[in-house]
This record gives structure tokens, sequence and C-alpha cells, in this order.
């Protein structure tokens, strides 16, 4: 028999330096890197998603606007305020034809790609806010393209 999907609230919030999810009933506490993690599989989950159906994902462009992603700074130089701790130990994000997929630990969430942008938006304004509560002014930053038909002697400016 078919699964039967039942819309629940989603939310996402800072607390100190921690970010708090919440999927109807269940409750998720995440450091705030572990979030802009999260954050970047949903955006990459949700386009592959959006592709299924032969939607364009820049037409979400205004929602969640990201050219570039924040690289993570190493796991010794995350700042710690507070002594809270998260209260999951491994998480994936992955897709299932239009939908996005949430695993933590043995909770699996699964949401239409439209409701994952607007997550996304969440997740990483609750992530920045808790960063910035928890002192840490890092301001490390990378950029991803996918090159194709270029030569060797092709010039690229990085504007």
């Amino acid at each position: 028999m078919g699964e039967v999907f039942v819309k629940h609230e989603c939310a996402a919030g800072a607390k100190y330096d921690m970010v708090g999810l919440k999927f109807g009933p269940q409750r998720f506490l995440l450091y705030y890197h572990t979030a802009f993690e999260i954050a970047l599989g949903l955006m990459t989950a949700a386009k592959l998603a959006a592709r299924y159906e032969g939607v364009d994902p820049a037409s979400w462009v205004n929602i969640a606007k990201v050219q570039q992603q924040e690289a993570l700074e190493p796991m010794s130089r995350i700042y710690r305020r507070s002594q809270a701790r998260s209260n999951i130990t491994k998480w994936t994000v992955g897709g299932e034809r239009n939908l996005v997929v949430l695993t933590f630990d043995a909770e699996t969430i699964k949401i239409h790609y439209s409701d994952a942008f607007t997550l996304y938006s969440m997740i990483r304004t609750a992530a920045k806010n808790a960063k910035r509560w928890s002192g840490d002014k890092g301001r490390q930053w990378t950029t991803h393209a996918v090159l194709r038909n270029a030569e060797e002697n092709d010039k690229f400016v990085y504007v």
C-alpha cells in the first residue's frame, strides 16, 4: 500500500548557539554548523526533485538567493557558548522522485521540493543567528562552478 502524506508544521529557529527543527510532533536540536550542512543538502536535493517534475529551479531564486555557499570551518574552530547538546547523532538528506527525504537517526521525513526550498531559507537564517550568538565571526566562502566545453586556453574572470 502507498504512503499517506499529512502536511505538518515545519519550522526552524535559533536558540543560543543551537538550531531547533520542528516537523509536526518531532523536534530536533542541531549545532549551527550541522544546520548549514543540512541546508546545503536541502537545496541540492530540492533542485534535483524540481528537475524530476520538469520545473526550472531558477524560478525559486527569490525565495532562496544562493550563488555562494558558506564553507564550514574545521570542527576545532567552532564556537560554543552554551552547554546544550544535539539530540541526533547522524543525518542524511536525499531525494526520492519529487520529494526531499530527511533522515535524522531513525526518523524519516519526506517533504515536497517546494516546501524544501522554504525550509532551506528558514534553516539557513536560524543557523546564521545561532552562529552570530556564539560569537563566530568567520566569513569563509567558496564557489562551485560546472564548466562545460571549456578549452585549456579559455580565461575566466571571477566577479
